[in-house]
């Protein structure tokens, strides 16, 4: 019986340090990304991605990362990996469907791959018909929609 309560605590005690150090690096990571020190940031991002046992913390320090490979380093690909595993290995995170709608959003006005943009956001509407990003899925799809005329008009010239 001892021996029982003796690993429990050890775990409890285990995982509550993880815990911790999870926050530590998290915050870490947000004071490196605000001072604009992103290779650094990464570093402590990557660490928590591979290790945390929180979800939390993985999907947020994927997205994180993803943000910076977006808008710091302008590297698409590598960006629209790490959203996608966020949407392929936490679907039901809420990062989830912002990392959808990210990724269809990269593809329509950053790579120009119209046709996966519009799969992409059609397929956001399926998922969530409901949530805040509706009206911005519909306007992005309109905007594509102009494409779609355009490419129209040209072909039958």
């Amino acid at each position: 019986m001892h021996k029982k309560i003796l690993i429990y605590i050890i775990l409890t005690i285990s995982l509550s340090c993880n815990s911790s150090d999870d926050s530590d690096n998290w915050e870490k990571a947000q004071q490196l990304y605000n001072d604009k020190e992103f290779n650094n940031c990464l570093v402590i991002l990557n660490n928590i991605a591979n290790t945390s046992s929180s979800s939390d913390y993985v999907t947020k320090s994927l997205f994180l990362i993803s943000e910076i490979y977006l808008n710091e380093f302008k590297n698409y690909d590598i960006t629209i990996e790490f959203l996608n595993k966020i949407i392929w290995d936490y679907p039901s995170s809420d990062l989830a469907k912002r990392s959808l709608f990210t990724k269809a959003y990269i593809n329509s006005n950053y790579i120009q791959s119209y046709t996966e943009s519009r799969e992409l956001y059609n397929q956001f509407l399926l998922k969530y018909p409901s949530d805040d990003l509706v009206p911005s899925v519909e306007y992005e799809l309109k905007e594509l929609d102009k494409h779609n005329s355009t490419i129209q008009s040209l072909l039958n010239k």
